[in-house]
């Protein structure tokens, strides 16, 4: 059984992280979408956290932190905006402390191909670090339920990963992506685009201790193999805006992304209810499906008052892993979009004195 959770967690997270409200973190997700909003300035949050009922203490969880701002317009040609950002993601998994970070600056130019920016073409690229580290890995005897804890490096029963002296492999982090938004005059929107992300991906090696008995006396499997810890990725994003009434807008999207072996596909839609037009507050409901591997459903609720944006979501496990006992979980997240006017500049008007 130990066995079993030493290699699972390894499996996991050598997938690539995910996310149910994938639209709250837009510049994760494609670094054309860095400044691709109507505003001065954003920040987003994420936190997720799953699979919490196999290991209360170590759940597997990850934090996502970005900011955003548009710099200057009319820098090449008419129409157009330049635009810079900053993230940081933390992805943790399971009990082995196997944590991936990942940091990046972000540069997107968009291009507006009519005088109302109606129509927009977008493109953006993302340069930062990528790390891996691992601190160990408690595993638990289902016959004995012993559960040893194996967290000093190099000790006799340590199933490790073997990482650089410095914590793990450590490297750049390349990513590209375009978009292209269309919106009409009615209102409505439509936006879609693709990145490929990590391109410059890096392997791990995994060697586990043949000398290291489980918790139930039973040497585990050793040997050298090859991980890859951080995949890279090609992601196609689309979304959409129209509205129902005065009060209501519909907003469906999906996701594909492709990542070594793992390929996912989201579909989803929230609807937003417009409930003071004066105070601008309106709440926010949804549902979705992670359709590719057919694993989850989940639900999306949330509030939102001018320009900030807070949402929570929940997955509902439709795996082998309902067996088990757990695989839910849920995600908190927070938008905010900045506004900073100029002051006008008026011309002094100049009365003639003999009118």
């Amino acid at each position: 059984m130990g066995c079993m959770i030493l290699f699972g967690v390894l499996g996991v997270s050598a997938q690539d992280y995910h996310f149910t409200d994938f639209r709250m973190a837009p510049s994760i997700l494609n670094p054309a979408l860095t400044g691709a909003f109507e505003g001065t300035y954003r920040i987003n949050g994420i936190y997720r956290d799953q699979w919490r009922s196999f290991g209360e203490s170590n759940p597997y969880k990850t934090v996502v932190l970005s900011g955003d701002i548009n710099v200057k317009g009319d820098l090449l040609l008419d129409n157009d905006w330049i635009s810079a950002g900053l993230s940081l993601l933390s992805d943790q998994a399971g009990t082995g402390g196997y944590k991936t970070t990942i940091t990046g600056m972000r540069i997107g130019y968009h291009l507006g191909l009519d005088n109302n920016y109606n129509r927009v073409i977008s493109i953006g690229v993302s340069y930062g670090s990528a790390g891996i580290s691992a601190t160990g890995f408690t595993l638990q005897s289902d016959v004995t339920n012993e559960q040893p804890d194996y967290r000093q490096s190099g000790g006799p029963y340590l199933p490790s990963v073997l990482s650089n002296p410095d914590g793990g492999p450590k490297g750049t982090d390349l990513s590209a992506g375009m978009t292209y938004k269309l919106k009409t005059d009615d209102g409505a929107l439509v936006r879609f685009g693709l990145a490929l992300n990590h391109l410059n991906r890096r392997d791990a090696t995994v060697v586990v201790n043949t000398n290291s008995p489980d918790s139930i006396g039973m040497p585990l499997p050793g040997g050298p193999r090859e991980e890859d810890p951080i995949f890279s990725n090609f992601v196609i994003f689309g979304e959409g805006s129209s509205l129902l009434s005065s009060k209501v807008r519909l907003n469906p999207a999906l996701l594909f992304m492709k990542a070594g072996d793992y390929t996912q596909l989201q579909l989803q839609t929230t609807a937003e209810y417009l409930v003071n037009p004066k105070e601008q507050f309106s709440l926010t409901g949804g549902l979705g499906i992670r359709a590719i591997p057919f694993d989850a459903a989940y639900l999306i609720a949330g509030v939102k008052i001018k320009d900030l944006s807070v949402r929570l979501s929940y997955d509902l496990t439709l795996s082998s892993l309902r067996e088990l006992g757990g695989g839910n979980s849920f995600e908190l997240s927070v938008g905010y979009i900045g506004r900073i006017y100029k002051d006008p500049k008026v011309k002094p008007v100049i009365f003639c004195p003999r009118l």
